[in-house]
């Protein structure tokens, strides 16, 4: 009965997207399609039909909003980018499945374990999967490039998290229980993860604990930006918002999500916009620059870990354990440097002990060193180069009076791309941003403080 209840909420939430679709302008149901999809819908849970991705919280909003929004929305507002760049990078995201596969024909053999090789059946599920994964990226930079859809991205991750914010307080008190209880998915490894400090990490319905304070901090990013403006939500003051989130995130007990959310706030409200455009490039080419710098060694282990151990021993030797995997897993991706490993999980480090038992000792975490060890640099290089190009763009308009709302939303997709390095936290609503950010245009014309044309306070009674 649970798992079927899993099910029926998969297969409603293209109803659900419809009547959003026809209640309200499609750019802002794509949206709420999206971004309602990824926080509601169940984990673990999919339809697996042969030959293609399964579809499950992840796929079903993006192929929904994908059929209804160039329908949906009026004469000239869905565009796809111009961008050369854009484009190029999209398309190699997408056929890089099959370079994969033609390189990764023989299996793999570890005792008595095979990793199937792969052939075109696999490349050309692999290559849809990929397509699904950027429709958010192509929704957003077709319909949400202007301040004024950069707003409501804001106000939607703000909505969202002070509706959030009840289940979150919730399982924080008694344990993460929500997935369980409503859909009857459990996962026992990721319960136990959530112990912390003597209580609990809220996982909602996200699956870990770290993926609510990383959806949490750019929620936090988005407020405090919109704090400079007079936007009210519900006739609360977006100030008061701001320091209810930064409680909420705090209770969640994510060392990494706070001190990201502690740097960016304070760069963000503080710093010039051209200065802001200038670091917001920077960290994100320190993102994309990662795997070389680690590959090289060039990355200060040692002083990381003492900085981290003097936060924390426990948090030191998580570090410290995530670390030792990364070098392990960039060794094996080395051996598939082009077009990575494919899947199947030979990507991972899997040995044959003395006793024969045949056991995975890999763990990856960070999305970039999955990424690399099964697409390989050409599939690192189109992901990131596509997740880290909106910097690049927000930085032309460096002489120019960028709205504040659009940087509000550069400095969040900033947190959660910085994030991406320890954890696997890619989600739709991170390429939905980045493909916002990768169409933003400026005005040349000084705008009002809200970082809009016009003037006088702007309240949310709703969702609107």
């Amino acid at each position: 009965m649970s798992n079927m209840i899993a099910q029926a909420a998969l297969l409603i939430w293209p109803i659900v997207s419809l009547i959003m679709f026809m209640m309200m302008p499609a750019w802002r149901a794509t949206i709420w399609t999206i971004l309602g999809g990824y926080l509601l819908l169940p984990i673990s849970t999919a339809f697996d039909f042969p030959g293609i991705p399964p579809l499950d919280k992840m796929s079903i909003p993006n192929l929904v909003a994908l059929a209804l929004a160039p329908i949906m929305a009026r004469s000239g507002e869905f565009q796809w980018p111009r961008s050369r760049t854009v484009n190029c990078l999209i398309l190699a995201y997408v056929l890089l499945p099959f370079a994969t596969a033609y390189t990764n024909p023989e299996p793999i053999y570890i005792g008595r374990v095979v990793l199937p090789g792969l052939g075109f059946r696999e490349g050309l599920s692999a290559a849809i999967g990929n397509a699904l994964e950027v429709v958010p990226f192509l929704l957003g930079a077709a319909m949400l490039g202007t301040a004024a859809r950069h707003r409501e991205l804001l106000l939607a991750l703000v909505v969202a998290a002070l509706a959030y914010s009840l289940p979150i307080l919730a399982e924080v008190r008694l344990s993460p229980f929500l997935q369980s209880w409503v859909y009857g998915v459990n996962d026992a490894g990721a319960f136990l993860q959530q112990m912390r400090s003597g209580g609990f990490r809220s996982m909602v319905f996200l699956g870990h604990g770290l993926l609510v304070s990383t959806f949490l901090a750019m929620a936090l990013v988005s407020a405090a930006g919109l704090a400079r403006t007079r936007v009210r939500v519900f006739s609360l003051p977006m100030g008061a918002i701001t320091a209810y989130l930064a409680i909420l995130l705090l209770l969640n007990k994510s060392v990494g999500a706070v001190v990201l959310a502690a740097v960016l706030i304070p760069a963000l409200l503080f710093l010039r916009s051209r200065r802001f455009l200038t670091v917001a490039l920077a960290l994100a080419m320190l993102v994309f620059v990662y795997p070389i710098v680690r590959g090289a060694g060039l990355v200060p282990i040692e002083t990381v870990t003492q900085a981290a151990a003097s936060i924390s021993q426990e948090r030191a030797e998580s570090l410290q354990f995530r670390l030792d995997n990364e070098r392990i897993l960039l060794d094996r991706a080395d051996k598939k440097p082009l077009f990575g490993w494919g899947a199947y999980g030979r990507n991972r480090i899997v040995v044959l002990t003395d006793w024969g038992e045949t056991r995975d000792v890999s763990v990856t975490d960070g999305s970039w060193i999955i990424l690399l060890g099964i697409g390989g640099w050409i599939g690192y290089l189109a992901c990131f180069g596509l997740l880290c190009y909106p910097a690049l763009r927000a930085f032309r308009y460096r002489r120019l009076d960028v709205p504040i709302v659009s940087l509000t939303l550069l400095a969040a997709h900033i947190l959660n791309i910085l994030d991406l390095l320890p954890n696997s936290s890619l989600q739709p609503v991170t390429w939905l941003i980045a493909g916002a950010l990768a169409s933003m245009s400026v005005r040349r014309q000084r705008s009002d403080s809200n970082g809009l044309p016009g003037s006088g306070e702007v309240r949310v009674s709703g969702i609107s």
